[in-house]
């Protein structure tokens, strides 16, 4: 399998198009087994002579596209998603027309209709891997590679090469690019365990490092009150909330409450498609490295260790509600249960941490779908090359675009190129920046220059970081933020990035990346059921309702009802 071993975040190219998104926690469910497939020969895209990535169109360029339609969508007087600041500056700065071919609120569902008929739009963007393959199968889509190199500006080309290998896998074939993957933080996966600090100092404990400490936490965590009331009312580990997951797969990603980080210390990776020692593609929830981290579980379980009432209640409640005070989540909690736990205790000192695989202090990450949506240009668009721009004038930021208070209205959706274009490192630059700062690197100016040079939306959190912390500026814990008076109602947002994001600056991690993020020809009819029986054994198991030994049947059924011709369709697509 595939590592990675991330560095801390240096000062490089940003977006923050996922600000937004990101409060939402949820992770767009599509990808890639770096299989495209055409047919026929693929038209070249027509060039100009001078290649200017923010020149005005010669003449009036008119693009059509189709776009999805956001029935609640709120727009100055005068304004529409036809017709805005966003179509009306692009006109008069670039000579640039959109054109809607389609306008949908079922757009998933037009884009296959376009794709059957045969035509599709100038261009399409917020596209699934599957329709972006289908697109390029059917011989509609452009070979953007010479139109992208001219065109692309310097900053859409850091993103792009900040996961180059994993976007040239997706929208590459025989050397030629034929899409633009939507690029999402790497941040957004990084299981983040979050541990109350104020009750580790009552029970005179530190944070775990290994599962032994783990246990040791969530026993003392239950048995000896931490939160001081005189009654046995405390859990330990936060499991699974009702209708959750037990650990991050194929399909969903960037989640709280999960088991992951247990997983990975036993080498277990449920739910991924990983090689073995023979370099032979295997499913990671029948290996027996799974087996032995549910035992783990299952012991945890029966001795108190993980919260009673996992997959059936709701368990994220305990966090906001200060009843617990350790579980595995993601690094802008702060927005959610965390910033519950600390409106109902001033005191609640959550601290981030990831918890080691092994002995050398690193974790084994699961690496989520950084390239959840996609972009295409039709093979019959006349000036691609307008299409890049559009791209290129969203990645330097629409805050140069359009005025702050049209912004604040409009947000990003009206824009006519609408993706999710962020850097690898994404909203830990902002991090990054505030440490180096404080630490005297660098004047107040430079930072904010740093930042203007490819998006202003980093320096109002930039700022707040910097005003909010108080000296000893390496005072981590909650005692070392202001939050006072108006301040509190910056705390998810602050401490999102202030103390979430730190286990990502200056953790030790390894990604492990699955296989596959497309589901094979048989996973299309079986994979649903394989799903169901692979989560509910593994929960049964889990809090005691079936033995460890479910698990030798549940590979055979697993095998039997569709897993080994699945195993044989992904091992196929690795030969090459």
């Amino acid at each position: 399998m595939k590592s990675i071993i991330i560095k801390k975040a240096s000062a490089a190219a940003l977006s923050l198009a996922i600000a937004a998104s990101m409060l939402a926690g949820c992770a767009d469910n599509s990808g890639n087994d770096g299989n495209t497939q055409s047919s026929g020969n693929q038209p070249t895209a027509p060039v100009e002579t001078q290649a200017d990535p923010f020149g005005k169109q010669p003449e009036l360029t008119v693009l059509t596209r189709g776009t999805w339609a956001n029935p609640d969508a709120k727009y100055p007087d005068g304004q529409s998603l036809e017709d805005n600041a966003y179509t009306r500056k692009i006109k008069e700065d670039y000579n640039i027309e959109i054109k809607n071919a389609f306008v949908a609120s079922d757009y998933p569902k037009q884009v296959d209709l376009a794709i059957a008929s045969g035509t599709i739009p100038d261009y399409l963007t917020n596209l699934t891997y599957s329709q972006y393959r289908a697109i390029v199968k059917a011989g509609l889509a452009m070979d953007i590679s010479e139109v992208w190199e001219k065109y692309a500006s310097p900053n859409v080309k850091k993103v792009y090469d900040s996961n180059k290998e994993l976007f040239d896998s997706m929208v590459k074939q025989d050397g030629k690019m034929y899409g633009i993957p939507g690029s999402k933080p790497l941040v957004d996966f990084l299981p983040v365990m979050w541990v109350r600090q104020d009750w580790l100092d009552k029970v005179g404990l530190k944070p775990p490092t290994n599962l032994d400490e783990l246990a040791t936490v969530a026993k003392a965590f239950v048995e000896q009150d931490p939160d001081g009331n005189g009654k046995a009312d405390t859990a330990g580990l936060v499991g699974p909330k009702n209708d959750g997951k037990l650990y991050q797969d194929m399909d969903d990603q960037n989640f709280s409450l999960h088991f992951d980080p247990i997983f990975s210390a036993f080498n277990a990776f449920p739910g991924f498609w990983v090689k073995d020692s023979n370099g032979q593609a295997v499913y990671g929830s029948i290996q027996s490295e799974t087996k032995t981290a549910l035992q783990k579980l299952a012991d945890m379980y029966k001795q108190g260790l993980i919260s009673e009432g996992m997959l059936t209640s709701n368990t994220e409640e305990l966090t906001s509600n200060n009843k617990a005070g350790l579980f595995f989540g993601t690094w802008w909690n702060p927005f959610t249960e965390i910033g519950n736990s600390w409106k109902n205790d001033k005191n609640a000192n959550w601290q981030a941490y990831i918890l080691p695989s092994g002995s050398d202090g690193i974790q084994l990450a699961k690496g989520g779908n950084a390239a959840s949506q996609f972009a295409v240009i039709s093979k019959d668009a006349k000036n691609p090359e307008a299409i890049i721009k559009l791209l290129n004038i969203k990645t330097e930021s629409l805050d140069k675009f359009v005025s702050k208070d049209e912004r604040s209205i409009l947000s990003d959706y009206p824009y006519p190129f609408y993706l999710t274009y962020s850097l690898a490192d994404g909203p830990a630059l902002i991090l990054q920046g505030a440490i180096d700062y404080l630490n005297g690197k660098g004047t107040l100016d430079e930072h904010h220059a740093n930042f203007d040079s490819y998006d202003p939306g980093a320096n109002p959190i930039f700022d707040k970081l910097i005003a909010f912390k108080t000296k000893p500026y390496d005072n981590t814990n909650i005692s070392g933020w202001d939050f006072n008076g108006d301040k509190a109602n910056d705390f998810g947002l602050v401490y999102s990035f202030g103390e979430g994001l730190r286990p990502y600056v200056s953790g030790k991690f390894k990604w492990v990346n699955t296989l596959t993020y497309v589901k094979t020809e048989t996973m299309d009819k079986r994979w649903a059921n394989l799903k169901k029986l692979e989560y509910e054994t593994f929960s049964k198991i889990i809090v005691g309702v079936q033995p460890i030994d479910t698990f030798d049947s549940f590979v055979e059924q697993w095998k039997k009802e569709g897993g080994d011709k699945v195993t044989q369709e992904i091992q196929s697509t690795l030969v090459k």
